[in-house]
């Protein structure tokens, strides 16, 4: 393989945390070499069917893979819908004539990691957590090119590169635009701001609490 690449594909959805280092990724390849050819592997089901196209990449998808957490009918099943999998995604790789295989987690990945494998093309993994979860440890075992987030991270050949980002996150003037944002949530400055993210579910067990005086 070249320093440069002429085709990527990259693995990893399910959530944002596999979602955007994976587009912050694709943009830093394609500001290198505005001809690199990039496909995302993904699923239907995860973030990546909608963040992705919008990013103006192409999304292919293969089936969801999970691993079941227990003995039952799913574990059965596990052989032949990982080998479909596999197969999806290694045709992927062969239509995309791929130079290397970027993984970023979830359920894509594993399938990704092995189909890489079997063709003999270069992997690369990216671990955005502290703990590495199932799909980056096997990817890690097949491959040198580890990196992760944070330098804690317990994996195989693991390097610490830090988390890619989006350069409309790099690039941000916090100090400039302060007074801007504040006007645009209405906000006060005269006390501390808490922001949260994600998704909440509540279960049955669960209530709203009104905060004093609110």
């Amino acid at each position: 393989m070249s320093t440069r690449p002429r085709s990527v594909v990259l693995a990893g959805g399910g959530t944002a945390g596999h979602v955007s280092p994976l587009l912050a990724l694709a943009d830093a390849l394609r500001r290198r070499d505005p001809e690199v050819d990039i496909a995302v592997l993904g699923t239907a089901a995860g973030l990546e069917a909608r963040l992705v196209p919008e990013r103006g990449y192409e999304l292919h998808t293969i089936p969801k893979v999970a691993m079941p957490r227990r003995p039952d009918t799913a574990l059965i099943r596990l052989p032949g819908s990982l080998r479909g999998a596999v197969d999806a995604a290694g045709a992927v790789i062969d239509a995309q004539r791929a130079d290397v295989v970027v993984g970023f987690g979830g359920y894509v990945s594993t399938p990704a990691y092995l189909a890489a494998r079997r063709r003999r093309v270069p992997i690369v993994v990216h671990e955005q957590n502290t703990r590495p979860g199932l799909a980056n440890r096997v990817g890690a075992r097949l491959t040198p090119f580890v990196a992760t987030t944070f330098s804690s991270t317990q994996l195989a050949h693991a390097r610490f590169l830090g988390m890619p980002m989006r350069t409309e996150i790099t690039g941000l003037d916090r100090a400039a635009r302060r007074d801007e944002a504040m006007t645009a949530f209405g906000l006060s400055g005269a006390w501390p701001t808490v922001l949260v993210t994600g998704v909440a579910r509540r279960g049955p067990a669960q209530r709203r609490v009104r905060a004093p005086g609110a």
